[in-house]
């Protein structure tokens, strides 16, 4: 069975016919303890702090599920462990046997275990049956219900075997091993914790048949079954006792291709770049591994390991402060400290003078971690990917599409022919922005004072995640460069940004982290923009639509509608349709067609799931699954919706009214009132409801959102050519320069040799010309007649395939560029960067055709040229953030020619006459 579908059942199977004490053999079903009865079940069973149970009882009214629950609040010393211990009679340990149970509590770390007994096995002193503990995950949610697990039980006892067999000899027998009691450990520190349990469930439960009563085994009572096995004070005895050879390793890091495997299970790395925030709120943020950038301490290790949550690090030991001889020299092994490391990170932006220096690097690491053979390494190449993909086993990818010119749609396409350019079945990873560049941020902050946001709105960072993803990405890396556990609304909406998105893909997991995308699908409507991707597992297939309006990157707008249909191709006609969302999942209608499916959506937002199957199991799993979420969803969406509003209306009151569209009064009050019927609906527990409303009041805020941009972007041809038109919020800041840009005095041009007319008077100048030389290419760069707009030349770049019947698909860096002399500037100065181009044929290999860049706004604020129909102007306003240099580069990042004339850079004088802005 596919792991993915035997986690999703197993986690959902049915309860039934369930007694409070577990379930008797020769009932058929799961074993399932509700905590509603008046009497505790939880026992103490010791641990390695001094502590003391305060409170131990059944509670009413706070319950996860139900009415009851059993609550314990605990004191404690100093240690690591405090253990409450649930019989569960004899669970056989097969693939489907899933323990789960859900706790909420005041402090992080609890974790849950449980006791594994070999019947065939005895201890050679006391001669009875061996015993040992497998350890589920830990608890990161404070103050909010979370399920704990133990996944994959015959894998965890196997090696918990091996330390046994290394102990008593090899024939330490796991034949017939059950479970025969989960564990808690309830030590959250020092001092007092409070815990409140619900819900233990024993999913896939096969009873083992009684064996006639020896010491150290069960006895039947009443209709249960009661272990009476000696139990140490520390369940964890047998391991506290194993020889002190090196343990196994926690948690088997290893690629099956592109797939990441944890215990063979494939995961989708959710990684987050640390800057400084407690680890216990990343988890919180379902995050499951950390980004930091140096080796971690011992602190944060055990931290880690506590949460649950894997790092990505740079080695212990690297290369970079050695001298170059001594990268031949031996690295100090790789510990068990180092268990919970995820990948090691070999460094990023890294050039091509630096390939063999990490190569080495690489194999270094490699022979020193022989605890984990398959634990990759990664790296971050600027160029060069396929000597990097030598070196690594992933890499990482790095561009920045959002408040950029670059679509949406030719990001995905950049990243889809990556692959080309490294070693074939290299997986990657890519990097997502949730945050504004440096370079944009100083751009505003120089325009003026007004709404300066510090994060990109969830509406985006969603639409880069699933782009990404459809692409077949197989790890995210989300970038952060303020911590996440500051306290002003930018971050808090970022925080609840990313944790919905981490909400969603934990749902989707079983299907995002293969990335087995096997077909596209379009809306059967023209003109909705919106496409969708059906990924494939083995019981069934996930539709998953996505919004791709152009100029997306700047503002999403309304990326949303009713009774979307799509015709998905190759579904078998047994297989029935859902919308996974807030509340379960709903039932879609579908008819067989020509061509497959037709499904209609009701309603779609910006991202949607429907789950397509035909296995009654795997539609109770995702509906448990998603149910387990709703109330966290249905909140996120709201908070985000809240937070939007406010934007929205602070925005508004800034702007003039000529960027104000007609109908905003009655879309804001119409958003208003959605938010408040979604409070209403919270508040009755109606959670697909309120999702429902949330939504609806986002897509008012978008149309208002978008409306508003277009209506202030009129003076300009692309918001790239101001940098507050690159997002909504910062809309005032734009139209305010472009009516500075009106009123002031024509400036004086900078530029000298702009004109392309003389190669001595641009030499003399300081222009500079820069080839990369590439093996399959061409290029050149002249001054030519067939170039000129005015005079008589202009400069012209061209790069051809050296053999025209074999082209290059895809280039990886620009061929060709040539660069302006450094221009002085004064902090705060304002300049025009002025001129014609002209593209003949559209730019191949390449998404980026002619970039337009400048040394103040940065590839952040690039201008791209694909083709035009004729001469196209284009004009760049930026602001000096400080005194220095300012210099243009124009590269042909692909195949094919452009055409550049009349080049200048003006700054903005003073008000005088009024002078035409460019462009009208």
């Amino acid at each position: 069975m596919c792991r993915f579908a035997s986690l999703l059942i197993g986690v959902t199977i049915g309860v039934s016919q369930a007694t409070p004490g577990g379930l008797a053999f020769g009932q058929q079903g799961p074993w399932y303890e509700g905590f509603e009865g008046p009497e505790v079940s939880w026992r103490s069973v010791g641990g390695n702090a001094q502590f003391a149970i305060e409170i131990h009882q059944r509670v009413r009214n706070e319950a996860h599920t139900g009415n009851g629950c059993e609550r314990v609040r605990m004191v404690a010393g100093n240690g690591t462990e405090v253990f409450l211990a649930h019989d569960v009679g004899r669970a056989r340990v097969i693939p489907d046997l899933l323990p789960t149970v859900w706790v909420k509590a005041d402090r992080p770390g609890l974790q849950f275990l449980a006791r594994v007994v070999l019947p065939q096995s005895q201890h050679p002193q006391t001669r009875q049956k061996l015993s040992t503990v497998v350890s589920g995950t830990s608890y990161s949610t404070v103050g909010r219900w979370q399920q704990l697990r133990i996944e994959d039980i015959p894998r965890l006892l196997a090696r918990e075997v091996r330390v046994l067999r290394a102990q008593y000899g090899p024939n330490v027998d796991p034949r017939d091993a059950y479970i025969d009691r989960v564990l808690l450990n309830i030590y959250g520190g020092p001092g007092a914790t409070n815990v409140w349990i619900d819900d233990l469930d024993l999913a896939g439960y096969v009873p083992c048949p009684p064996l006639d009563a020896e010491p150290g085994e069960s006895k039947r009572a009443g209709n249960a079954w009661v272990s009476v096995a000696p139990i140490e004070a520390d369940p964890r005895a047998a391991e506290a006792n194993a020889p002190t050879a090196e343990r196994p390793e926690r948690g088997r890091v290893k690629l099956s291709g592109t797939v990441l495997l944890i215990d063979d299970r494939p995961i989708l790395p959710r990684i987050i770049q640390h800057r400084g925030e407690p680890l216990a709120l990343l988890r919180q943020l379902r995050f499951n591994a950390v980004w930091v950038a140096e080796p971690p301490g011992a602190a944060m290790l055990d931290e880690a390991k506590r949460l649950g949550l894997w790092l990505v690090a740079p080695p212990p030991h690297g290369p970079r402060a050695d001298s170059p001889d001594s990268l031949q020299a031996p690295r100090p092994v790789l510990g068990s400290q180092y268990d919970g490391v995820l990948a090691w990170d070999l460094g990023r932006n890294l050039g091509a003078g630096e390939a063999a220096v990490t190569r080495q690097w690489a194999e270094q690491v490699r022979m020193a971690d022989r605890r984990h053979p398959g634990r990759p390494v990664v790296c971050g190449p600027a160029s060069e990917l396929r000597a990097y993909g030598r070196c690594a086993d992933i890499l990482l990818l790095s561009r920045a599409p959002l408040a950029s010119s670059l679509e949406l749609s030719d990001y995905g396409t950049w990243l889809r022919e990556q692959p080309q350019l490294t070693r074939p079945g290299l997986p990657l990873w890519t990097v997502i922005q949730t945050q504004p560049p440096e370079t944009v941020r100083e751009q505003w902050a120089g325009l003026g004072r007004g709404i300066l946001p510090t994060t990109f709105s969830g509406d985006q960072i969603q639409l880069l995640v699933y782009t990404a993803l459809w692409a077949g990405i197989r790890g995210l890396v989300f970038e952060s460069s303020s911590p996440l556990s500051e306290t002003d609304a930018d971050t808090r909406s970022r925080a609840a940004a990313l944790e919905l998105i981490n909400l969603q893909l934990e749902i989707a997991e079983p299907w995002m982290a293969t990335g087995s995308v096997v077909a596209t699908v379009p809306a059967s409507e023209p003109g909705k923009g919106i496409t969708a991707a059906v990924y494939q597992a083995e019981h069934g297939r996930l539709l998953v639509p996505l919004w791709s309006a152009p100029k997306a990157q700047y503002v999403t707008g309304q990326s949303a509608g009713t009774s979307i249909a799509f015709v998905v191709p190759g579904v078998p006609e047994s297989y029935n349709a859902y919308h996974v969302g807030p509340g379960g999942l709903r039932p879609l209608r579908h008819k067989r067609q020509t061509g497959g499916v037709r499904i209609v959506v009701d309603e779609i937002d910006l991202t949607s799931m429907i789950l397509l199957t035909e296995n009654p199991l795997l539609v109770t799993a995702m509906t448990r699954r998603v149910n387990q979420a709703s109330r966290r969803w249905a909140e996120l969406q709201r908070e985000l919706a809240a937070a939007k509003h406010q934007t929205v209306g602070q925005v508004l009151g800034q702007l003039p009214a000529r960027t104000r569209v007609a109908n905003e009064a009655d879309l804001l009050a119409a958003a208003q009132k959605a938010l408040a019927q979604c409070d209403a609906l919270l508040a009755s527990r109606d959670d697909a409801g309120a999702y429902g409303q949330a939504l609806r009041a986002l897509r008012g805020l978008r149309l208002v959102e978008r409306a508003t941009w277009e209506a202030a972007l009129a003076p300009i041809l692309e918001p790239s050519a101001s940098p507050g038109a690159v997002a909504f919020p910062t809309l005032p800041l734009h139209v305010a320069l472009m009516d500075r840009a009106k009123a002031s005095a024509s400036g004086v041009n900078l530029l000298a040799g702009g004109d392309f007319e003389d190669f001595a008077a641009m030499s003399q100048a300081g222009w500079r010309h820069f080839q990369h030389p590439q093996a399959a290419v061409t290029s050149s760069a002249e001054l030519s007649p067939t170039a000129a707009r005015a005079g008589q030349l202009g400069l012209r770049l061209a790069a051809r395939p050296s053999d025209p019947q074999t082209p290059p698909l895809w280039l990886e860096s620009p061929p060709i560029w040539i660069a302006t002399p450094p221009l002085a500037v004064s902090a705060g100065q304002t300049l025009l960067i002025h001129g014609w181009v002209h593209v003949p044929r559209p730019i191949a290999a390449s998404v980026d055709g002619l970039l337009i860049v400048d040394s103040l706004g940065g590839e952040a604020l690039a201008h791209r040229v694909r083709g035009t129909s004729g001469w196209q102007e284009f004009g760049l306003y930026r602001v000096a953030p400080r005194s220095g240099t300012l210099t243009v580069t124009f590269a042909l990042a692909g195949l094919g020619e452009a055409w550049l004339d009349d080049v200048t850079i003006q700054p903005l004088g003073s008000t005088g006459p009024p002078t035409q802005p460019f462009p009208k």
